[in-house]
């Protein structure tokens, strides 16, 4: 079979996901197997070789690398996508598909022990810029105590039986001066090794999380996702007609900024702090700090 080597123009996780399935349907049209590599003009953002294994059994013809090999390509394409476009419709239509449909993307299962003996939830709290965070009004003087998550993990203690998981590569992320932390009502899995993140997610009731790679990864497991994301177009991430999927809004506040402020930028050149209409005023990050934990409690009040 024929190779196409194909630069993803991202090093983000969910990118990489939410790509797949067009990638896939571009290996059958063309007839080709595809080999995948992370922009590396992107830096260290994610580790894409990480995803190695992750696909093989959904997406046989498509092979994730963690480097060039020395193999002869028949064409080798840049895929990059466009801010002001529907995150996978960008890639389906840089491959040559436009009439878009959105189609879920699937992570192989790799099940192993349930970690947990008791019904839990998992959720992350980490992204990829300050404006993703669930960010709270007291801004960056909290951003360590995470208090907007660890309230709503203390609803889940007192009037649930479902115990909060958090999972994160760090205990803090961030750029000077904001630094967010974990929430301390949560049972805390850090640092663990990608696959055991996985099979976390795999045995929860449901995941909540930011438009972040680790909702896409809970989506392609066929994991219900609960996202908090403001800043983004509706239709941004997932279908909204799915019906495992809630995403939490709030309209009455400044929001779905992201794609009309980035359309003529890079990702490279987004700012880690940025708040592009409300910068350095007592409305920024509003999309976020007006979603209380108590309106997103009610909100998931019918899946727990």
């Amino acid at each position: 079979m024929k190779k196409h080597l194909i630069y993803l123009g991202s090093r983000a996780l969910g990118d990489c996901i939410c790509a797949m399935p067009y990638l896939d349907l571009y290996s059958k049209k063309h007839k080709v197997e595809i080999h995948l590599l992370g922009d590396p003009n992107y830096g260290d953002l994610f580790d894409l070789s990480r995803l190695k294994g992750l696909f093989d059994k959904s997406y046989p013809n498509i092979k994730i690398l963690s480097s060039e090999m020395n193999c002869e390509y028949e064409k080798i394409v840049e895929l990059k996508f466009k801010f002001d476009k529907i995150l996978q419709q960008s890639f389906a239509e840089a491959l040559g598909f436009n009439n878009y449909s959105y189609i879920r993307p699937k992570m192989d299962s790799f099940k192993k022990e349930r970690p947990i003996k008791n019904k839990y939830i998992t959720f992350g709290v980490h992204s990829t810029f300050q404006m993703k965070y669930w960010n709270h009004p007291d801004g960056e003087k909290v951003q360590g105590e995470s208090p907007y998550w660890n309230d709503l993990c203390r609803m889940f203690r007192k009037k649930t039986n479902l115990t909060p998981v958090c999972l994160s590569l760090d205990e803090t992320f961030g750029v000077p001066p904001y630094f967010n932390g974990l929430p301390k009502k949560a049972v805390k899995k850090i640092g663990m090794p990608f696959e055991d993140v996985i099979n976390y997610i795999e045995h929860s009731e449901f995941y909540i999380g930011l438009s972040s790679g680790m909702s896409w990864v809970a989506h392609a497991l066929g994991k219900p996702v609960v996202m908090i994301a403001n800043f983004t177009d509706d239709k941004n991430e997932f279908d909204l007609n799915i019906n495992d999927y809630i995403r939490i809004t709030n309209k009455d506040v400044c929001h779905s900024c992201f794609g009309e402020i980035s359309k003529n930028t890079t990702f490279k050149g987004l700012k880690w702090d940025m708040c592009p209409k409300h910068q350095n005023t007592n409305r920024q990050f509003e999309c976020h700090t007006s979603i209380t934990p108590e309106y997103v409690f009610d909100k998931i009040k019918d899946w727990i």
